[in-house]
């Protein structure tokens, strides 16, 4: 991937270099569910009607029903009915951009660079998706961190893998999961990064969406199928997958920025973090009805989906009979 056309993002709050809170809430919630690439739930703000994102909405709504009414789903003010902390707000951060002293090494500072270059691209792309909706999006801060460190959702560390945390809106990545990924998965590569920051990207987009919000009430509702392959878990991570393929087409691809081999790479990262292969992988077999992500054939085909998307409608896994 050529990254000399992506401009780098400042909204990177750098904990490697020390001086950052450790540690955290043993008795938090542990993000990723078993892939590492999982988001949180909750903490969404309300969309105003007659613009972005209605569709998925509405379809959240006929499936899952819900307290209030449609139309206050759909026309309700900024902040009202969103959870947890910052809703409706972005709440403080100390994002700087990196932190060019507190790589360990040539290849971790271009891990961080390629990181804030990617960051800055989802910036660009989401921000002119929603402005031409007619509204407003807010970029998540994205925390990296080396070890362990603090987050609302509990403590982030390299066993719970890069997530997304809506109670604050950030998102949490520990460089070191790339080596893991690559190593132990066998995805490598610098597109298979990129996938799995725009994975995580796109559980804020949902947030600010109000999916999250109203996919976590959903699972709240039906603590039975909280899990299982046809779970509303999956069908989350599912579109988190499609929303990262459509930032891919419609940027990377479009402005040159793809070199060969590229999509192969995302796909065998969509691949190395399917819930049959790291089931598989672990235990000797897989257990569908323990699934939260979604199998390997499902994460790849979604991925591809949103890379031939035009918009982000074509990624409504909710009202998807075949996942």
């Amino acid at each position: 991937m050529k990254l000399d056309r992506m401009r780098r993002s400042r909204n990177i709050e750098d904990r490697r270099g020390g001086g950052r809170p450790r540690g955290g809430d043993p008795g938090g919630y542990e993000p990723g569910g078993g892939s590492g690439l999982g988001g949180g739930q909750g903490g969404g703000l309300p969309v105003r009607g007659g613009g972005l994102g209605i569709l998925i909405l509405v379809v959240l709504f006929l499936i899952f029903g819900g307290g209030g009414s449609l139309s206050g789903l759909l026309g309700g003010q900024p902040g009202a009915g969103g959870s947890g902390a910052g809703a409706g707000t972005a709440p403080a951060t100390q994002a700087s951009g990196v932190d060019t002293g507190a790589s360990a090494s040539r290849s971790e500072a271009a891990t961080a660079d390629l990181v804030a270059a990617v960051l800055g691209s989802t910036e660009d792309f989401w921000t002119g998706y929603f402005a031409r909706a007619g509204e407003t999006y807010a970029p998540p801060t994205l925390v990296m961190f080396r070890g362990r460190t603090s987050s609302p959702c509990g403590t982030a560390s390299g066993a719970t893998g890069p997530f997304y945390c809506p109670a604050d809106k950030k998102v949490y990545l520990d460089l070191s999961f790339f080596d893991e990924m690559a190593n132990s998965l066998g995805a490598s590569g610098d597109f298979a990064q990129a996938y799995v920051v725009a994975h995580e990207v796109a559980h804020h987009v949902q947030d600010q969406l109000g999916i999250l919000e109203q996919a976590h009430g959903a699972m709240s509702r039906r603590r039975d199928a909280a899990k299982g392959e046809d779970s509303v878990a999956v069908r989350l991570e599912l579109q988190a997958d499609c929303l990262a393929g459509l930032w891919a087409g419609q940027t990377v691809a479009r402005d040159g920025s793809l070199e060969p081999g590229d999509i192969e790479e995302a796909l065998g990262a969509a691949h190395a973090v399917g819930d049959d292969r790291l089931q598989q992988r672990a235990q000797g077999y897989a257990v569908p009805d323990s699934f939260t992500h979604g199998s390997s054939e499902q994460r790849m085909r979604w991925f591809t989906t949103g890379l031939q998307a035009q918009g982000i409608e074509a990624c409504d896994t909710f009202r998807a009979r075949t996942l």
